[in-house]
């Protein structure tokens, strides 16, 4: 027979470390043409320690992103629209409510329908996502440190704040450099 285990007793938060962090995702302004024509990006997190990043992205009509590779999972929920992998025919299509995992090593082409004006999705990236040219060769490297760097840069050029974000490390609520 085996003894009951012991009951563990957390504290309410750490000293010196908040409870919970929050962002109005609504608040923040999205980088308009963010890496490609009709890609709409706000960055909600990102840990260039902990490999992992946070983006809503609002697609026009018909956006097609160029192939890439994921180093590590991706979690994605798409709040409005539809699109799907042209790599995966046989895949139904995410629309408002899906959920998506991509397994790490994931390779696929992101493709919006052409009459789904405004897709809306959420998406939380592990690793890298290696962007791709026709040949397969690798052309671009996103991943948190990128983003943390790229998204206010945009966002500046387009006239717009680059507000405060949560990123990580220790997480913290900081100015976008």
């Amino acid at each position: 027979m085996s003894a009951a285990p012991t009951p563990m007793i957390m504290p309410a938060s750490l000293p010196g470390i908040p409870e919970a962090f929050h962002l109005g995702s609504d608040d923040l302004p999205f980088a308009d043409d963010f890496g490609a024509p009709g890609v709409h990006l706000k960055l909600l997190f990102a840990d260039p320690e902990g490999a992992a990043f946070a983006v809503r992205i609002r697609f026009d009509a018909g956006v097609q992103l160029p192939p890439h590779h994921h180093t590590g999972p991706v979690y994605a929920f798409t709040l409005k629209g539809e699109w799907s992998y042209l790599e995966y025919p046989q895949m139904p299509s995410n629309k408002a409510g899906s959920f998506l995992y991509e397994p790490p090593g994931s390779t696929h082409t992101l493709k919006v329908s052409d009459d789904a004006p405004d897709t809306d999705a959420f998406f939380v990236i592990h690793g890298a996502m290696l962007v791709q040219d026709p040949a397969g060769n690798i052309v671009a490297r996103l991943d948190a440190a990128s983003h943390l760097k790229d998204w206010p840069a945009a966002l500046r050029a387009q006239g717009k704040r680059a507000p405060d974000i949560i990123v990580g490390g220790r997480v913290r609520y900081a100015n976008t450099p």
